[in-house]
């Protein structure tokens, strides 16, 4: 292909392909490069300026795609592309102020960019900005067909707002619209779940897993559910769903143990526990509970061991220890193994 550029009088449509192939093999760099030889070919070619922030994006070079994306505005000042895409790297910036002047160029260039008004209702959103975030989601509504997405973040802002009827309304034609949308189950059984309303937010919990029994966020939020309700063997059983469907967070693992020890099964929390260690392996958290499930085991010596592994890992975290079994904050070799603890790390 680098044959065909020297050949070629007019190589935009090679450098294009070039990119694609760049692309392909995972050379951002390059791909980059070719792409933007082809915007500079043709400033209105939006594929290959997407591309070219795709690039920026994927090699985490967000200022890179600052300068760029203003260079290129100076040149054309009302590309409603590229105030959109300037909007978003000053959002992943966290440059909130920068990020909405964009979005709103953007609507000024072409005042149908629906894209615009919702990343510019996003914005609003992180800043409590609550209902002027509504307003623009609205927009996106009355312009088109309206979205799962606009219903759910329509919802979200009212559940800020405490506007509960309205967040359930807005929460209810989420799923309405896109019975597949996991945030949209999610969000109505969180709406319960704060409000402890256990039993709602179990069924709701349960009408996702049988839409997507395969969803590992549902069997971890179904977990927690069923925990708080103390039925802790279908919380045990919905933890092992979520693992094994491949949530590993360190929460899971904790949390799981914890269950297993309300159900009386001491020798299956340590199971859960040293497997998270696995994962783990720096985790005090986990260590400060090992060492409490194996003293309320009775197992001393274990229980000991984890103990100063688990202040070697760190110090700091043994309020945690205290605060789960306040049983052992005056206990003579606990106070004596916090000592030497303390004296080592000076």
């Amino acid at each position: 292909m680098n044959k065909a550029l020297d050949l070629a009088e007019n190589s935009f449509d090679i450098h294009s392909l070039l990119g694609m192939e760049y692309l392909f093999m995972d050379d951002f760099k390059s791909a980059k490069e070719s792409f933007m030889r082809c915007v500079s070919f043709d400033e209105q070619d939006y594929s290959s300026l997407y591309n070219v922030i795709y690039c920026f994006e994927f090699l985490e070079n967000h200022d890179g795609a600052i300068v760029y994306l203003n260079d290129y505005l100076e040149r054309n000042p009302y590309c409603e592309v590229a105030w959109h895409q300037l909007g978003k790297q000053y959002t992943y910036k966290k440059m909130h102020t920068e990020a909405l002047a964009a979005f709103d160029f953007a609507i000024i260039s072409d005042d149908t960019f629906i894209g615009a008004y919702f990343e510019k209702g996003k914005v609003l959103e992180k800043l409590g900005k609550y209902n002027e975030a509504i307003e623009n989601y609205e927009t996106t509504i009355k312009m088109e067909d309206p979205t799962s997405h606009a219903y759910l973040r329509i919802g979200k802002c009212h559940e800020q707002l405490q506007n509960d009827d309205m967040a359930k309304y807005y929460y209810y034609h989420t799923v309405h619209e896109d019975p597949l949308l996991d945030k949209g189950w999610l969000a109505i059984t969180d709406f319960y779940f704060r409000r402890k309303n256990y039993d709602k937010a179990l069924h709701y919990v349960n009408k996702a897993l049988n839409i997507d029994g395969e969803n590992p966020s549902y069997w971890k939020k179904c977990a927690y559910i069923n925990a708080a309700l103390k039925k802790y063997h279908q919380a045990d059983f919905a933890f092992k769903q979520a693992v094994d469907l491949g949530n590993y967070e360190l929460k899971t693992w904790l949390n799981w143990a914890d269950v297993l020890l309300s159900n009386e099964d001491t020798a299956s929390a340590l199971q859960i526990l040293a497997q998270g260690q696995q994962f783990y392996p720096e985790s005090a958290e986990l260590k400060y509970k090992t060492a409490g499930f194996h003293l309320a085991n009775r197992d001393m010596i274990n229980g000991r061991i984890s103990f100063m592994d688990a202040l070697k890992l760190s110090l700091q975290k043994l309020s945690l220890f205290f605060e789960e079994f306040p049983q052992y904050t005056k206990s003579d070799w606990v106070l004596e193994a916090v000592e030497k603890a303390e004296k080592a790390s000076k």
